[in-house]
């Protein structure tokens, strides 16, 4: 039996699974989220190349989200309080 790679979609990493629990689901060993695993003999139509017109504008957008990386953290936005107050 040959390992099936899988990627998590969340964190980023993969790993390889054995062939016996193709076509189901399991946690990422990293992060803990559920990723399907696939069946490498089913085709499904994630499999196939889809190209779709897009502005520049969409595609400046989706490289920034992409060069950001899964796991950077968001600026926190400051409570009520330090609003009010002035404090960080």
């Amino acid at each position: 039996m040959a390992p099936i790679d899988v990627k998590c979609w969340d964190c980023g990493k993969s790993t390889q699974v054995q062939e016996k629990f193709a076509g189901k689901k399991g946690k990422c060993p990293v992060c803990g989220k559920v990723i399907e695993i696939p069946d490498p003999g089913k085709v499904t139509e994630s499999h196939f190349d889809v190209n779709i017109d897009v502005d520049d504008e969409a595609v400046r957008r989706a490289a920034q989200v992409l060069a950001a990386g899964p796991g950077v953290a968001r600026k926190k936005k400051r409570g009520i309080f330090a609003r009010i107050f002035g404090k960080k």
